[in-house]
C-alpha cells in the first residue's frame, strides 16, 4: 500500500524517516502516550489471531511503546504480518504521517513504526512483536 502518508519501507529507509521525524519534533508523553498504549492493548486483543498482549511504555524515544503478543496456533507468518499491519494502519497510527517496517522469522513477526499526529507536532515510535505459537512438546511440527 503506497500512499503519501502511509509507507511500508525497508530498514534503511525506515531508519532515515524515523530519525528525521524524531529530530524535527517531540515525543508523545503524558495522557496522549498513555492513551496510545491503551489503544495498542485494546485493538490487538480484538484480533482472533492474538491470544496474549503485553504493552509497555519504555521511556526510550527510539521505541516509546513496546508490545509483545502471542499468536494462536495455525496462522502462517504472512497472515500474522498482514494482521499486524492491518491493525496498525486502521486503528493505531496517526493520520498525518506513518512509516512502518515488518520483519519476520520462524518465531516472531515484528512491526516497527513511527507516526506523527500533525506537522511539527508530537510523534510515537513503537514496536509490536507477535511471537508465533509453537506446537506443544511431542506434537508433530508438520
Amino acid at each position: 500500500m503506497w500512499r503519501r502518508d502511509t509507507v511500508l519501507v525497508g530498514p534503511s529507509e525506515f531508519a532515515a524517516v524515523k530519525q528525521r521525524v524524531m529530530g524535527e519534533s517531540s515525543p508523545s508523553d503524558g495522557h496522549d502516550l498513555d492513551g496510545m498504549a491503551i489503544d495498542f492493548d485494546v485493538y490487538l486483543w480484538h484480533s482472533p489471531m492474538i491470544t496474549e498482549v503485553a504493552v509497555h511504555l519504555t521511556g526510550d524515544t527510539d521505541s516509546l511503546i513496546m508490545t509483545t503478543c502471542r499468536t494462536a496456533p495455525g496462522y502462517p507468518t504472512l497472515e500474522i504480518a498482514a494482521e499486524l499491519e492491518r491493525i496498525w494502519l486502521r486503528d493505531l497510527r496517526y493520520r498525518h504521517l506513518e512509516v512502518h517496517m515488518i520483519t519476520a522469522n520462524r518465531r516472531a513477526v515484528r512491526l516497527d513504526a513511527v507516526t506523527q499526529i500533525a506537522p511539527d507536532d508530537f510523534y510515537v515510535t513503537a514496536a509490536i512483536v507477535a511471537e508465533t505459537a509453537r506446537p506443544a512438546t511431542g506434537e508433530a511440527t508438520g
